[in-house]
């Protein structure tokens, strides 16, 4: 029987600089990625909640999820999470093949936890899962003098790991098989090694025909590894099988040493571990980093925040030029911010028949700034049903929000009591609850300004669909709706619609309203090719406004595409000139 040794100080240390770099790589890559996952993962902390998870395999392992997950939105903890497990699974892994014999284990326990940098998971109950095995390994083995007990200690780890952790019991059963072949006890060895995995692979099946009313699929994954309607990502099986088969190459391995002087050993191994996370770190591409971060700001209402970022690095993906417009209207800068950015048509303006889960957020934040209420209500029902059993507390509070808005105060309540269940939205849904009372509903200056804005006509248009005629009907209702304005004119100016533009600038300039840089820079462009000057003088079109326009007409034959920019990029005679009119669909 082997003796039990201490893993070497230099091990912990790699394990120390593994946990630094596992935090700065998401912090880095993935920090706004998981704080956008928090909203599809609603702890509540009622008692038919935490029943309803135990009645599943793995419910206690999402359960412990949830409530970690919760807590994503403060800055550093996603991060800080991910490394603490990565770090407890790679130590305990180490500490279980250094009970088995490896001697020198921590060099290859770390290694399979760079794959979840390669392949970030929806759930930390994947990592959560596999640190449950992992540990529950080192307790098994660490009972070397009674076998009886031991074998009890594995059976109740096995039972207990299906049942609050599975798949967690697949990973135990090769664990406690390998722990098993590594006494070397002959012919008994490898019967308790088979008996162990086949107690691991016969009790879903046991469970299915005793306990619970699941799928296969279920019984032996849980539905919690990823979303039970869409097929197993095949990272997730690469990932929960690296650390038996990296724990059977290092037991193969046994005490062999590969670098045989002691002094360049702890050297080479610190530069080969920095050089493996290096390459992830500075390789990695995330190509919708910019589309979550914005969607935090929005989440926060930090809108200028998302026009100040765009302004410095540039929008990189559709998804983020969503936000930006968006924010741009939040802000008031909408008629003449629009074309600092490069715009693509209605796309830019709000998901064409959203069907993805940021989708559905961002249609629902374009109708509410617009006043389409109810399609805002609508695109929040479907993404909630959408969601992964249901859940998704972000949306729910819009709907709470629409819901008071048109004074269907019982579907109101319905969500206000989920979101009170959960220590994160409790505050807010507190709040709202004493808007179920109809009086001080209609006395809250939110409340009030939505139902100004509600379309006095019957609107059959989707607003993703048919985006222009579905603006128009909520500018005709309400000619005072500046958001469903400025993206009514937004549509137009980018589709290069002069015709219907000067429409609304005509109704504009009866009710001696003021013109922003752009639209002014627009209605010079148009007596430019239909002259009027009589008509033209009656709009009030600055100095600076016409002097800057007519240079530009001037050189406009000579001016070169990149001078062109760099002298009159920021106008919109620019974007007709020389920008692409795009497609519409």
């Amino acid at each position: 029987m082997k003796t039990q040794r201490l893993i070497h100080p230099a091990g912990w240390l790699l394990l120390a600089l593994f946990i630094a770099g596992s935090f700065g790589f998401f912090e880095v890559h993935y920090r706004y990625f998981y704080r956008f996952l928090e909203q599809y993962m609603l702890f509540q902390t009622t008692e038919g909640y935490w029943r309803d998870l135990l009645g599943e395999p793995g419910g206690g392992i999402e359960y412990l999820a949830e409530f970690l997950t919760q807590y994503f939105t403060i800055p550093g903890f996603s991060s800080a999470t991910i490394a603490l497990l990565l770090g407890a699974i790679a130590g305990g892994l180490a500490l279980f093949l250094n009970t088995a014999g490896c001697a020198h284990p921590m060099g290859l326990a770390l290694l399979p936890g760079l794959l979840f940098w390669f392949f970030p998971q929806e759930s930390i109950a994947p990592l959560l899962t596999v640190a449950v095995a992992c540990w529950s390994a080192v307790g098994y083995n660490s009972i070397s003098r009674w076998a009886w007990l031991r074998y009890l200690v594995g059976f109740l780890l096995l039972t207990l790991t299906y049942f609050w952790a599975a798949p967690a019991n697949l990973l135990v059963g090769l664990f406690l098989g390998m722990a098993e072949l590594s006494r070397r006890e002959g012919t008994k060895s490898g019967l308790v090694a088979v008996a162990w995995l086949a107690v691991a692979a016969l009790l879903p099946l046991v469970a299915m025909r005793t306990c619970f009313v699941v799928p296969m699929r279920e019984a032996y994954l849980s539905k919690y590894m990823c979303h039970p309607e869409y097929p197993i990502p095949s990272s997730l099986i690469v990932f929960g099988l690296a650390y038996p088969l990296t724990a059977a190459v290092a037991l193969l391995w046994g005490n062999r040493v590969l670098i045989r002087k002691a002094r360049w050993r702890l050297p080479l191994a610190v530069g080969a571990l920095c050089v493996l996370m290096a390459w992830p770190f500075l390789t990695c591409k995330n190509p919708m980093e910019q589309a979550y971060r914005y969607d935090d700001y929005a989440r926060r209402s930090d809108w200028k925040a998302i026009v100040t970022d765009a302004q410095k690095r540039g929008v990189k993906d559709i998804n983020a030029l969503v936000y930006v417009n968006l924010a741009l209207s939040h802000t008031g800068q909408m008629a003449n911010g629009l074309f600092h950015f490069p715009q693509i048509g209605v796309e830019g303006l709000i998901p064409k028949e959203p069907k993805s889960r940021l989708g559905l957020i961002q249609a629902s934040e374009v109708a509410w700034q617009v006043g389409q209420v109810n399609a805002a209500q609508r695109f929040a029902f479907v993404g909630v049903l959408s969601a992964q059993r249901c859940v998704q507390p972000r949306l729910m509070k819009r709907l709470v929000e629409s819901y008071l808005v048109n004074g269907e105060y019982r579907a109101a309540e319905k969500y206000i009591r989920i979101l009170e269940a959960s220590p994160r939205y409790r505050d807010w849904a507190k709040e709202q609850r004493v808007l179920l009372d109809p009086a001080k509903a209609a006395q809250a200056d939110w409340v009030v300004a939505k139902r100004k804005q509600l379309p006095l006509t019957d609107n059959p248009f989707d607003l993703t669909v048919t985006y222009p005629s579905a603006i128009a009907y909520l500018v005709d209702d309400h000619p005072d709706n500046q958001a469903a304005f400025e993206y009514a004119m937004a549509y137009l100016l980018i589709y290069k619609d002069l015709g219907t533009f000067m429409h609304y600038m005509e109704l504009k300039r009866q009710r001696g309203e003021a013109f922003p840089k752009a639209y002014q820079e627009a209605i010079c462009l148009y007596f430019a090719m239909n002259a009027d000057p009589k008509l033209f003088k009656q709009y009030p079109i600055s100095d600076e406004v016409k002097g800057r326009f007519m240079r530009f007409m001037q050189q406009a034959r000579t001016l070169t595409p990149v001078t062109a920019k760099a002298q009159y990029g920021d106008t919109y005679y620019y974007y007709a000139q020389f920008m692409r009119t795009p497609k519409e669909q």
